[in-house]
């Protein structure tokens, strides 16, 4: 599993978005197509100041999304055979698992380093 690490406390409005794209695109077919499309517009809204605001992680998930969609464009035209299309989806399925246990690993980790407060040890002097 990859592991990610993030010191910029901004990197967290990336991997939020991140997952509610992900969890949206998992409970697809729970929604009403006006819900979708509402969706989709809240998703592709761009920040004011884009290259400010948004973040690497964020950036480079939208390409994924982006190169995604261009895959499945041509797997329905036929351009890709199916054994290749299968093997994609396999690699983006085990893929998208992957990085939402790397966001909640980084939480969680963000989390425990919080609780953990550094106190100092009364009567532990070494002597040489």
């Amino acid at each position: 599993m990859m592991k990610l690490e993030t010191t910029n406390r901004r990197d967290w409005q990336g991997f939020t978005r991140i997952l509610e794209v992900m969890s949206f695109v998992d409970e697809l077919g729970d929604h009403s197509p006006d819900d979708i499309r509402e969706s989709a517009e809240k998703f592709c809204e761009l920040p004011t100041n884009p290259g400010q605001t948004m973040s690497l992680e964020e950036v480079v998930f939208w390409a994924g999304v982006a190169s995604g969609m261009e895959f499945w464009r041509h797997a329905e035209e036929d351009s890709v055979d199916p054994s290749t299309a299968e093997k994609m989806l396999v690699f983006s399925s085990i893929f998208a698992h992957s990085m939402k246990n790397a966001i909640v690993d980084l939480a969680l980790g963000e989390l425990d380093t919080e609780d953990k407060r550094p106190f100092p040890k009364i009567g532990t002097r070494t002597r040489f």
